[in-house]
């Protein structure tokens, strides 16, 4: 059964589309689970996972997933009302998607954690879902442990693994891992465009740490709005260096190469040397990063990124405005490999637009994708709609965006506006349609591809004995698109000394989180009701003695 979702046109957008690729998308109303089921009954042999020095199998990969299903149903978990949580703590390992499907195939709602948390960051999330279940790699036991205690929650049943484990070669056949007298358990009642699916934690359109809550409509909508686009298919080897517990990599890296029934080259752990030498080895055709990540790829390849890049038909980079050196440097290095941008949120699964890849136009992020509605309003009143040719807050009406966010109405009700998706991002269409983003309405910064809320840092900061006032904001760079750069005003009698501070914030906050830099100044400028002008700050020369001047 399938779902024709419509579109209002502002632009022509259909004339810029791919050969065979209609405005007009149907989305399948389906639980996300079949996608693994359906591509391990039509291909059950080809290659689902190329992980270390061995190779997952579609049957493999599904009947791992059906097991990991019927261990949670015969627990007691699995779709009833207030269906359980069930967190996955792994790096990028065979485990996360066997868990993974395992979980939405018991009925269960999938919450994945960043690795980089640190422990106090984990208990937030804890205290938020209550996971009923919780798969940790091993080597992060002592933490996970710290964190449940911090939240205050009971704890979950858990269970420890070692990534990559339970797939290497040994002599231990499938059937061993769970009794043949066992079946899988019928599938359970599933509503794909209410239930959810998925909870994917960001800081939100609204600022503030919450979860978007994704149905299996949503999730499995843009997987195959990306396999429309792009022409995946069972050919393909998707590299698989973006973390799945990223809105990214789980969507348009794990879920969009598994409807295709294309294979996933693994990579556990991003590092420049292993990835070039895994893009060769498996002949990679397509590569999704932040554009950090492929910064460090050009630059740990130098002059032979050209034979890195052989296989590779074309390559997706994100996570930053694409204003920056990366365009022209990947033109410059691989200029027989097109490099395509696109633009994304967390609450829209999270693919809203992309270029074309016969008519890619730099400097912008594309067209809506198929099904998607994109429109400029004001961003005082946002039910106006601004004119033709005007800058405005990027909306967003599709198939792919969030149910909204878990146990936060009042954020749902800012975020989502007569069915309109407020992104806090201000854009501008060109006269052809192609959308470009101008800025973000928000304070969020983008550090490496991951989002960094000030508010959380500056909570931190505060505690600091001799800090006062503190104000973090993102500050350009070439290589990282933002850094977070904190401003402080010390206590009267306080040391004016930062040298401390890196060490005091390391134990509270990931490591993509921390200021890159800290700057003692006379005061924080506001405005008229006391809100910091960050703005301000931001247009401010940084000081090289690490005080600035009053500023105005």
């Amino acid at each position: 059964m399938c779902e024709a979702v419509c579109v209002t046109d502002r632009y022509d957008w259909q004339r810029l589309y791919p050969p065979e690729v209609k405005r007009q998308f149907e989305v399948p109303l389906k639980p996300l689970w079949r996608l693994l089921e359906e591509t391990a009954q039509r291909t059950p042999e080809a290659p689902a996972l190329l992980f270390r020095d061995y190779s997952v199998s579609y049957r493999r990969l599904w009947k791992h997933s059906e097991i990991a299903s019927a261990q949670m149903r015969a627990r007691g978990y699995g779709n009833a009302k207030g269906a359980a949580r069930v967190l996955l703590w792994l790096p990028n390992c065979p485990e996360f998607v066997t868990q993974y499907f395992g979980a939405l195939r018991a009925g269960c709602i999938v919450t994945a954690a960043s690795m980089h948390l640190t422990a106090e960051e984990l208990s937030k999330i804890l205290a938020d879902t209550d996971p009923a279940i919780a798969i940790i790699d091993m080597a992060r036991a002592l933490e996970f442990d710290a964190a449940v205690r911090q939240a205050g929650v009971q704890e979950p049943r858990t269970y420890y693994l070692e990534p990559g484990k339970e797939y290497a070669p040994n002599p231990l056949k499938d059937s061993d891992l769970l009794p043949s007298v066992i079946t899988p358990p019928p599938p359970p009642r599933c509503r794909p465009d209410l239930d959810v699916a998925v909870l994917q934690y960001t800081s939100g359109t609204t600022g503030g740490l919450k979860a978007a809550m994704m149905s299996h409509r949503n999730l499995v909508a843009n997987a195959l709005q990306n396999n429309q686009w792009f022409g995946w298919t069972d050919k393909d080897v998707v590299l698989g260096a973006l973390p799945l517990y990223h809105t990214w990599g789980m969507c348009c890296v794990m879920n969009a190469a598994i409807a295709a029934g294309a294979a996933i080259a693994l990579v556990e752990h991003f590092q420049p040397q292993e990835v070039l030498e895994t893009l060769v080895r498996h002949k990679v055709t397509v590569a999704y990063g932040s554009a950090t990540m492929f910064l460090r790829l050009l630059e740990a390849a130098g002059s032979e990124a050209p034979r890195y890049f052989e296989s590779v038909r074309y390559v997706k980079a994100g996570a930053m405005l694409v204003s920056g050196m990366l365009p022209e440097k990947w033109r410059a290095a691989c200029p027989k490999v097109p490099m395509i941008n696109g633009y994304g949120l967390t609450e829209a699964s999270p693919e809203v637009t992309n270029n074309p890849p016969h008519a890619v136009k730099y400097h912008t992020v594309g067209v809506p994708l198929p099904g998607t509605d994109v429109r400029l309003a004001d961003p005082e009143n946002p039910r106006r709609e601004m004119e033709r040719g005007k800058e405005g807050e990027v909306q967003v009406r599709g198939p792919q965006v969030m149910l909204g966010y878990w146990n936060q109405m009042e954020s749902t009700r800012e975020a989502i506006v007569d069915g309109w998706l407020r992104t806090g991002d201000l854009g501008k269409f060109d006269e052809e349609g192609y959308l470009r983003i101008v800025d973000r309405l928000k304070d969020l910064i983008k550090f490496r591809g991951y989002s960094v809320y000030p508010s959380e840092v500056e909570k931190v900061l505060l505690t600091h004995p001799g800090v006062a006032e503190a104000c973090v904001v993102g500050m350009p760079d070439p290589i990282d698109g933002e850094v977070p750069v904190a401003f402080l005003v010390f206590k009267p009698g306080a040391p004016q000394d930062v040298t401390d501070l890196p060490r005091f914030v390391e134990p509270h906050l990931a490591s993509f989180k921390r200021p890159r830099r800290f700057h003692i100044v006379s005061e924080i400028p506001k405005n008229a009701v006391g809100k910091p002008l960050k703005r301000v700050l931001r247009q401010a020369p940084e000081p090289v003695t690490g005080k600035l001047p009053k500023l105005r």
